[in-house]
């Protein structure tokens, strides 16, 4: 358990104010970063600021796993456990604030609206609020009723729900646009962005160096750190995460502003992007099928129910991404077995990505392990 004197010292970083994001002096000189969605991007991202040469590498594009199939919503709904887990959600959402002032990214702050058309699931959304109202400190999030979420989103049917859970502070982003906008700025610091390259093997560890094979031959580095999302345990041989689970995304034609918030409902979820996409996804009871248009037809049957003024919506994609879901449900954040291999893997990467960024960041080139990350290491595992 985090005690008070930790806990003040964590509520320190709700004061980070923007940084320079081209390259400063570090004593650290040089990392390879191996996996290139929006975790991995976040952290080159930062290292780069900090003068870290990095090259960054993906056996993809950046952000075509993942990253690219998310529901991409920024939260901190939850009372997540330990406290600390839910602590570091809300300083992702502090620390995407500050990234988003320096990059100028597509986030949405508009907050979402949760609710359930089952009685006994309804209760625990409640119930999750009144936990999440004991913590020392948590986003704001009320219990209204549907004549109060109508006014913030009258084309959604909430059929007279009176318990529908609203987190003002919750947030959208464009992956792939925060993606591209990081990647532009690791190359004007210097860095390099590498794709295809797989990652093949460790061929020598120690506490000064790692080398690596991958498909473009071997790569040496002081800082070897893993954001390869499901293909960590093949990297490693040890069982970090859990059969990995599928997330089913739709994304359709532009629309006239239909959806302000995140909305998440009894069936699906969804939000509208700035570009007037609507991004929907299914939830995790969901079964999942080899047919997409499967999932098209219920999706499109689901979301037509819960969205008026959407009879004419033609999908533009279907995505299925295969989602890392650590054994124990958290992150999994630090040093493997000496100081040269790092890992920073998690389910809710899109929430976390920020703040990742950043406080890797400071383990590796200032030295100074984060208080905050202390019980997502991955010493847990071995």
């Amino acid at each position: 358990m985090m005690n008070r004197r930790d806990f003040l010292k964590i509520l320190g970083l709700f004061a980070l104010s923007p940084k320079k994001i081209y390259a400063q002096k570090s004593k650290s000189k040089e990392a390879v970063i191996i996996g290139a969605g929006i975790i991995g991007c976040s952290v080159a991202y930062e290292l780069s600021k900090r003068g870290v040469k990095v090259t960054l590498i993906d056996k993809n594009a950046p952000g075509s796993a993942c990253s690219g199939s998310s529901f991409s919503w920024i939260n901190a709904t939850y009372p997540k456990k330990p406290y600390s887990y839910n602590l570091f959600s809300q300083l992702g959402i502090n620390a995407f604030h500050l990234m988003q002032r320096e990059l100028s990214l597509d986030i949405k702050w508009n907050g979402s609206l949760e609710w359930s058309s089952a009685i006994e699931d309804q209760e625990k959304l409640t119930e999750s609020v009144n936990e999440l109202q004991s913590y020392p400190k948590y986003m704001p999030t009320s219990v209204i009723g549907h004549k109060k979420a109508t006014k913030l989103e009258p084309y959604i049917n909430f059929k007279g729900n009176e318990n529908i859970i609203f987190s003002k502070a919750d947030g959208a982003i464009d992956p792939k646009d925060a993606i591209s906008k990081m990647i532009n700025v690791i190359k004007k610091n210097g860095g390099s962005v590498l794709y295809p390259c797989k990652f093949e093997k460790i061929i020598e560890s120690n506490d000064l160096f790692s080398k690596i094979k991958t498909s473009m031959g071997i790569m040496k580095s002081e800082n070897i750190i893993f954001c390869n999302g499901i293909d960590i345990n093949n990297s490693f041989n040890i069982n970090f995460l859990k059969k990995p689970r599928p997330g089913v995304i739709i994304k359709t034609n532009p629309k006239k502003d239909l959806i302000n918030s995140v909305v998440y409902g009894p069936k699906i979820h969804a939000h509208q992007q700035s570009n007037g996409q609507i991004i929907i996804g299914e939830q995790i009871t969901a079964p999942v099928e080899e047919n997409s248009k499967n999932h098209l037809k219920r999706i499109n049957a689901h979301f037509k129910n819960m969205v008026r003024g959407t009879s004419d919506l033609n999908p533009s994609e279907i995505l299925i991404g295969w989602r890392p879901i650590p054994k124990d449900d958290l992150p999994i954040i630090g040093r493997y077995k000496n100081k040269s291999v790092y890992i920073a893997v998690m389910h809710s990467g899109i929430s976390l990505a920020a703040i990742v960024g950043n406080l890797v960041t400071q383990e590796i080139v200032d030295e100074v392990d984060s208080l905050l990350l202390n019980d997502f290491r991955p010493s847990r595992f071995f």
